[in-house]
């Protein structure tokens, strides 16, 4: 049987840099193992508009079709490389919509890839899709002094999808 996977805490916002804070993360390794050691915090979910489709005066059906970024992008050039595989659960809610997602961090995730996303809004109708997605930052704990800074920014687009016939 594999072992089961740790949790990673999902913060509500950024956190302060210390160990507390490190040892919710998911463990990542880094290049110098022997200088710092690496772990990836998220926090803040929330949900984007990634599409609209206004069908009230038209008696057919509309299909849209959306490419999407699905996993991880970083504002620097960084990837993120783990051997142990962990599981967080992810809740967003904003206005009415609340959507609840267990995800599994593992190699998968390291980078990010494009999904296509096809919608269809019938006659008279109109429809929002959103897209669920976290932030997140790599901090990073120095040994040589035992300090804790950020590194790099990033998103985790998560496979999430919601659709609503009103604007959230």
């Amino acid at each position: 049987m594999p072992p089961v996977p740790y949790k990673i805490h999902v913060f509500d916002s950024r956190p302060a840099a210390n160990k507390v804070t490190f040892d919710q993360g998911g463990l990542l390794i880094p290049d110098n193992p022997s200088e710092e050691q690496l772990s990836l915090i998220l926090y803040g979910t929330d949900l984007q508009n990634i599409g609209y489709i206004d069908n009230r005066t038209s008696d057919a059906t509309t299909t849209y079709e959306k490419s999407v970024t699905v996993g991880f992008a970083f504002t620097a050039t960084q990837s993120i490389t783990t051997e142990v595989a962990a599981e967080f659960d992810i809740v967003f809610a904003k206005a009415t919509v609340s959507i609840s997602l267990t995800l599994t961090f593992s190699e998968e995730w390291s980078k990010s890839t494009t999904e296509t996303y096809s919608f269809q809004v019938g006659p008279g109708k109109e429809a929002f899709t959103y897209q669920g997605y976290v932030r997140s930052q790599i901090l990073r704990h120095q040994l040589s002094d035992d300090s804790y800074s950020w590194g790099s920014l990033g998103t985790l687009y998560t496979p999430a999808l919601v659709t609503r016939n009103q604007r959230i």
